[in-house]
């Protein structure tokens, strides 16, 4: 499913907590690069000293990977860490990013870090947010399982379709249980459409239908479907926090993509105040596959 990924490590992270959260063995995967970028200070040299105690660090921490059975490369790249990570995905045509995000400043409540935010802004992978807790272990979940119960948030757009994909490989393989949620959206309803309301309840929990007996059919655990109405972030979140799920799967863009704009109002709400780890999926574009 995911034989290749690339895992940016910011070294404070326990790579065997990140192992076993993601499960590697349940995800196909066969090869990590491990990688660590490191910003240059303005008009000033790198200390190659500082840079050796670096690569030592990620070649010790590779071994634990390598003990595991899962090949690991390591990468210790400098400049710019979104874009220099970004570029290390194209190079080595990764399946996913992986990475953990401890950050909890900037704006209020804001659980992600500068250089997730950048890489979910401009990734056309799809990439794992990882929720760090303060130990550097993965998430809160005392079974270090991130697919116990399944999240999918749809507003059926195309980016949306190939999240379904992706959830469908991971519900499947995991027998996961999943929960289908649409939440119709107040501003684009209020005010002139407010009295179909009723007739896209129907239609919309129909589609929801055929996807959850779809998800059933191939193998996943019980699915379940929700349809709700107001500001989709907002009710997105009051169920991802809520403590029963244990992973979400979305797409970056809804119905509104720009070309330009690689993550979503709502995606980017989920980023920044999501308190459980998310797969974003990016719309899918030719010749990069996963």
């Amino acid at each position: 499913m995911f034989e290749k990924l690339l895992l940016a490590d910011d070294l404070r992270s326990e790579i065997s907590n990140l192992l076993a959260y993601l499960n590697g063995e349940n995800l196909g995967v066969r090869e990590v690069i491990l990688c660590h970028a490191v910003s240059p200070p303005k008009d000033m040299p790198i200390d190659q000293g500082f840079l050796s105690k670096i690569e030592a660090e990620l070649d010790k921490r590779a071994g634990t990977l390598d003990a595991k059975g899962v090949k690991c490369k390591v990468e210790l790249v400098t400049g710019e860490p979104g874009r220099a990570i970004l570029e290390l995905a194209e190079k080595h045509n990764v399946s996913m990013i992986v990475m953990g995000s401890h950050h909890r400043g900037g704006l209020r409540g804001s659980l992600i870090g500068s250089v997730s935010y950048s890489i979910l802004h401009e990734t056309v992978r799809p990439t794992f947010l990882l929720r760090m807790g303060s130990s550097g272990s993965a998430g809160s979940s005392t079974d270090k399982t991130c697919s116990r119960h399944i999240l999918y948030p749809t507003d059926f757009s195309e980016t949306a379709e190939e999240a379904f994909l992706l959830l469908e490989r991971i519900a499947t393989a995991y027998k996961a249980q999943v929960t289908l949620f649409h939440v119709h959206d107040k501003a684009r309803i209020d005010p002139y459409l407010r009295h179909m309301l009723p007739e896209f309840d129907r239609e919309d929990k129909e589609r929801l239908k055929r996807l959850k007996e779809h998800l059933e059919a191939n193998g996943a655990g019980p699915c379940s479907f929700q349809v709700s109405y107001g500001v989709p972030a907002q009710r997105i979140l009051q169920l991802a926090n809520s403590g029963e799920y244990s992973l979400v799967v979305m797409g970056c863009q809804g119905r509104g993509f720009i070309p330009e704009i690689y993550l979503g109002s709502t995606a980017n709400a989920v980023a920044r105040c999501g308190e459980i780890p998310v797969i974003f999926v990016p719309r899918r574009r030719q010749g990069i596959g996963w």
